[in-house]
């Protein structure tokens, strides 16, 4: 017995937009059935974090707080931190400023008028450093100043 059904011609270009388009279909599918998990999985983490503020000291150096060790190629002068200046030298950072008397702060380090002006920083201090700026020249020591030092907290 013979049986025959009754198609449609089909052409060659019809047939294989049926076969891409089943295979973009596949491949859809096998994206999204993949991709669904992973995303619906994420979850959002989130840290709180608590700023502490910045803790500004305002002091003076009187034109005799300078030392010299090395006949006045350099001299130096000592700010102690007092008992409730906290500064952790392994974390946190530290900012130095100094006025000539004008109120303007100028940060450190700096070179004015061929004398430069450094500083170290310590657990109880900060050590404020002139030298010439060539390093061979003798220097008399600056007046007073004014020193403006922020100590900046942070979490290791």
């Amino acid at each position: 017995m013979l049986f025959l059904f009754k198609m449609q011609p089909i052409s060659l270009i019809q047939l294989v937009f049926q076969i891409e388009e089943t295979y973009t279909k596949k491949i859809i599918f096998l994206f999204l059935g993949l991709a669904v998990p992973g995303i619906s999985s994420y979850k959002k983490i989130t840290e709180e974090y608590y700023t502490v503020p910045n803790q500004t000291i305002l002091t003076s150096l009187s034109a005799n707080s300078w030392t010299t060790s090395d006949l006045g190629l350099t001299y130096s002068a000592s700010i102690n931190f007092v008992a409730n200046d906290v500064y952790q030298n392994k974390t946190d950072g530290i900012l130095v400023y100094i006025s000539f008397g004008n109120g303007v702060y100028e940060p450190m380090p700096q070179t004015y008028d061929g004398i430069a002006y450094s500083y170290t920083a310590r657990r109880d201090r900060v050590v404020l450093e002139i030298q010439s700026s060539d390093a061979k020249v003798k220097i008399t020591p600056p007046g007073p100043l004014n020193v403006k030092i922020v100590l900046i907290p942070s979490k290791e």
